[in-house]
């Protein structure tokens, strides 16, 4: 399950994932990613995290291909989440792309929005 979120405007882009993704819907969100990178040459995101837990391989697989291809057109991203090992992994995903990555607790969606867009 993805939503995206009401926020996104221009190059950025927010989506609420939540525990039960498929490989069907990284795809989904990669295409919308694609397009507004197609659009704009570089997009800023916001991704919330809900009741994260595991991912699947085939999940996994989509996500790091979208990551090697578009790395670079990737400015920023706020990732907000709960989950202590989730805020490990978006460090070490930021040293991995040179993206400029920042966790923020799920409550402080307001300055994860006013983070990614400045």
């Amino acid at each position: 399950m993805f939503q995206q979120l009401s926020g996104s405007s221009g190059n950025v882009l927010g989506f609420k994932i939540g525990e039960d993704i498929t490989g069907e819907d990284v795809r989904d969100m990669s295409r919308i990613m694609s397009e507004t990178i197609a659009a704009s040459g570089k997009i800023r995101l916001l991704i919330e995290i809900e009741g994260f837990r595991h991912m699947e391989p085939d999940v996994l697989l989509e996500k790091l291909r979208f990551a090697r291809d578009h790395a670079r057109e990737i400015e920023r991203m706020a990732v907000l989440s709960n989950r202590v090992w989730i805020k490990s992994w978006v460090k070490i995903g930021g040293l991995l792309t040179h993206t400029e990555v920042e966790h923020f607790d799920r409550s402080e969606m307001e300055a994860a929005w006013k983070w990614v867009r400045t």
